[in-house]
């Protein structure tokens, strides 16, 4: 029961982050987190040890913990190594999408193009991780799929700021089009090059902001 209450407290707490209500340089106690998550102590308490394992929280000293502040270095790093592993996947999946999974990632792209116009960007950033995921699935390999994901948590708290006006988010949209279309013909080296530039121009969209 215990996991399952600080795997919880860890994703809400992620949600906090990439919503901005909790910002880098924001202070982190159990106390004031169990009280925002209504939550015991202990599950929160875990919760925060992962979350400083992966990187989303810095404990600068025995008694404070902080939302970690990431130099745009490391996050040009981060989305350096994201584009190498995510341009493999994608020649991966592009070998193995099936038509199921094929109509999964067209309606999402739908989807996105349908709440792009939205004042509220939430649902046009679930959708896009939802569309990364299925890419990440198909590829049928644990081991990429983990690496992606530890990489895109370390850069959880600038994710959404590469998708933050209707310009950049209109840009996406466009990359998912040549994205599908590749997929659609099986094309794995095409596919792996756009998704590398999709990465990429993610953090090139960031850099502007």
């Amino acid at each position: 029961m215990t996991d399952s209450l600080s795997l919880k407290a860890r994703k809400k707490t992620e949600e906090f982050i990439l919503q901005g209500i909790l910002k880098a340089g924001d202070k982190i106690t159990e106390r004031d987190l169990a009280d925002r998550l209504s939550m015991s102590r202990a599950p929160v308490r875990e919760a925060i040890r992962e979350l400083i394992g992966v990187g989303l929280l810095e404990q600068i000293s025995a008694r404070q913990i902080v939302v970690r502040q990431l130099l745009l270095s490391e996050v040009k790093e981060i989305f350096s190594i994201r584009a190498m592993l995510e341009g493999k996947a994608a020649a991966s999946a592009a070998e193995r999408f099936q038509t199921e999974n094929l109509v999964k990632l067209e309606t999402l792209h739908e989807d996105m193009k349908r709440v792009a116009g939205s004042d509220d960007l939430s649902d046009y950033f679930d959708l896009n991780i939802q569309f990364h995921k299925v890419i990440h699935t198909v590829a049928e390999s644990p081991r990429l799929m983990n690496l992606i994901d530890q990489v895109m948590r370390e850069s959880l708290v600038f994710r959404s700021r590469s998708l933050a006006d209707h310009e950049n988010i209109q840009k996406s949209i466009e990359e998912h089009e040549q994205l599908v279309k590749a997929f659609k013909a099986h094309d794995h080296e095409l596919a792996s090059i756009l998704m590398a530039r999709h990465i990429e121009g993610g953090f090139n969209r960031l850099e502007l902001l």
